[in-house]
């Protein structure tokens, strides 16, 4: 009867206590990493919460390893344990371990597979939650196992493990970062809506000064037109004096309009600040208005020249209106030359920003023209077929990159242009990427 017992023991009951210390086990380990990721956190308003971002982003994997450690070893015996967050901002893994270590290949190998790594006994599993429908990748959980501890139930515990980290990671780390991001933003916009509105403000008070000085300043020119005229109207003169009241008159005409024309740009100098409307655009949509235009402007015309685009998804920050415009700016220029061939539009992620490339197939360019592009040139300023006048349309693109360099929220907007490597040349020009 005991040797019945000892065996049943050993055959159910040890397997089922081991089981349930081993449920207990993860259960503790859950409770650990949960209660790592809410420290610290507490107690903080939205104004310490922003200058602690960084800070708290990467304190908050290095705790839940801290806190979870010593219940992990005593589950699975390992000798090191590492978690690798994903941080959208940077677009890299944050890596934190215990006891400290540089990444490890096998961890940026799993999280770009998004499959369970194992070798020996390196232990390297995705953390994957169901968010919005669809399995995200949010990090990799890292355990180096000491020799001759495994069990059969190890790599199930190791999982179950993993599941709940990545929905802490989740939670705790990849929504408050969204949060943080939120948050700042919306300062940004509050403070730039503030700034605006003082600014136009100020620009009313302005532009209204400026509409009451080219009032008096040009009054007296129409009064002094019309006396002319009457006078032309009512006496009798000599073509002579004719002659001279025709002259007079033709004088002050274009004097009152150079005058009203510098006073006219002076005031509209007044709002170039606040004219800038920032918002989110499809890079889809830059390239939309571009065939568009590029298509109205080639509907009358003889030559054979063919735009071809490459987009891509992704979203900019800039006005919209300005960055049409400067496309359409750097279509005409290259439609003034009257020859056929093909013109390349692309888009490519630079970093922080995303890169427009316009390609010109047709011609080629030394690097000193290159360089010289985006400054006046008197050789290349000419007057157009209707009264326009062309050469001016770099100016205008670098006026607007200049723009969004100040006003678009992110320093280091650039243009510039560059021999390309299938002949012709290449002007680029970069934008901030949301």
């Amino acid at each position: 009867l005991i040797v019945s017992l000892i065996g049943y023991y050993f055959l159910y009951m040890r397997k089922r206590l081991q089981n349930r210390l081993n449920l207990e086990q993860v259960l503790e380990i859950n409770q650990k990493v949960f209660s790592a990721s809410l420290a610290g956190l507490q107690g903080q308003d939205d104004a310490e919460a922003l200058l602690r971002e960084e800070n708290t982003l990467k304190e908050i994997p290095q705790r839940i390893v801290d806190e979870a450690f010593g219940a992990v070893d005593e589950l699975l015996t390992i000798d090191r344990m590492g978690i690798a967050v994903y941080n959208e901002a940077s677009q890299r893994l944050e890596y934190a371990s215990r006891p400290s270590q540089e990444m490890p290949e096998m961890v940026q190998q799993s999280f770009n597979s998004g499959e369970f790594f194992t070798d020996r006994n390196l232990l390297a599993i995705p953390l994957k939650v169901e968010a919005g429908g669809e399995h995200q990748c949010v990090g990799v959980l890292y355990l180096e196992r000491r020799e001759g501890g495994e069990q059969e139930t190890d790599r199930l515990l190791f999982e179950l493990v993993a599941r709940y980290v990545a929905i802490v990671v989740f939670n705790a780390v990849v929504k408050l970062a969204t949060k943080y991001r939120d948050i700042e933003s919306a300062h940004e916009e509050t403070r730039r809506a503030s700034w605006e509105d003082s600014m136009l403000h100020v620009q009313n008070m302005v532009l209204d000064n400026c509409l009451s000085t080219i009032k008096h300043e040009t009054i007296y020119y129409p009064n002094r037109i019309k006396q002319i005229v009457g006078r032309l109207n009512a006496q009798n003169l000599s073509e002579k004096e004719e002659c001279e009241a025709v002259d007079m008159m033709t004088e002050l005409i274009e004097y009152y309009k150079g005058i009203f024309t510098i006073l006219s740009s002076c005031a509209s100098r007044q709002l170039e600040e606040v004219t800038f409307r920032r918002t989110v655009i499809l890079v889809q949509e830059l390239f939309d208005a571009a065939g568009k235009y590029f298509k109205k402007v080639m509907k009358n015309r003889v030559e054979k020249i063919e735009l071809k685009m490459e987009p891509m998804e992704a979203k900019v920050i800039g006005d919209m209106n300005q960055l049409r415009f400067l496309l359409e700016n750097l279509i005409d220029e290259a439609l003034t030359i009257r020859q056929n061939g093909v013109l390349c539009l692309q888009a490519r992620t630079d970093d922080e920003y995303v890169r427009f490339l316009f390609t010109d197939t047709r011609r080629e360019k030394s690097v000193e023209e290159l360089n010289q592009l985006f400054y006046p040139n008197l050789a290349r300023m000419i007057s157009g077929e209707k009264g326009e006048l062309q050469g001016t349309e770099y100016l205008v693109c670098k006026q607007i990159i200049r723009d969004h360099d100040e006003f678009a929220g992110r320093r280091g907007c650039r243009i510039n242009a560059e021999p390309a490597t299938e002949g012709g040349f290449t002007v680029y020009f970069t934008v901030p990427r949301r």
